[in-house]
């Protein structure tokens, strides 16, 4: 079975939202099942997932030897929805993919509300983050950025789309990352506070 690799636990949730299924080139992949993998490197995580369009099962190996919590001083380290903790570019979600899962995540958070809608929007600006871990010094991307042909095809054919500049511009109209950290942090917070009220009130 091939490993891929993967900076975290939830860079390799993201890889099964964006590949489709060989069995029907549907999805997306949902996740059923953490298998245990005790008996190996803790490094490695074995996932079950099931297609949501045709039912098929299958299991993914992810090596995420880069994970969040391994690295302390990092100041999102506490947050589990951290990408990408490193400056290196993603070896199993490509450019295009990226911004797909960018585009996904602004829908999501515009229909969401109050702590959800910070929390995907969190995520969102990580995905063009991690799209931008891909250029160089060039205003377009290099082919390496793209894994899958049909991330191929959307910048054979709309090359605007991907130039640097164009997603700075996105990027900047979105806080900083340390920002929306902050802000979800104190809603962990303060929903965990609230919990504990409403256990010594029962």
């Amino acid at each position: 079975m091939q490993t891929l690799h993967a900076h975290s636990q939830e860079e390799a949730h993201l890889y099964l939202t964006v590949t489709p299924c060989a069995n029907c080139s549907d999805g997306p992949w949902e996740i059923t099942e953490e298998l245990d993998n005790s008996e190996t490197d803790h490094t490695d995580g074995m996932l079950l997932a099931r297609c949501a369009h045709c039912r098929a099962e299958k299991k993914f190996r992810f090596d995420w030897t880069d994970r969040a919590e391994d690295r302390p001083d990092d100041p999102q380290h506490f947050l589990p929805e951290v990408i990408n903790p490193t400056p290196d570019p993603s070896r199993i979600i490509d450019l295009g993919q990226w911004l797909s899962l960018f585009y996904m995540m602004v829908e999501k958070a515009a229909v969401a509300v109050n702590v959800e809608a910070r929390r995907i929007g969190f995520r969102a600006a990580q995905c063009l983050d991690e799209a931008l871990k891909f250029y160089t010094d060039d205003e377009l991307p290099p082919e390496s950025a793209f894994y899958v042909d049909a991330s191929r095809q959307a910048f054979a054919e709309h090359p605007e789309k991907f130039t640097r500049q164009r997603l700075r511009d996105m990027r900047s109209k979105l806080p900083d990352l340390r920002v929306m950290a902050a802000r979800i942090t104190h809603d962990i917070l303060t929903e965990n506070k609230k919990k504990w009220w409403q256990f010594w009130k029962k």
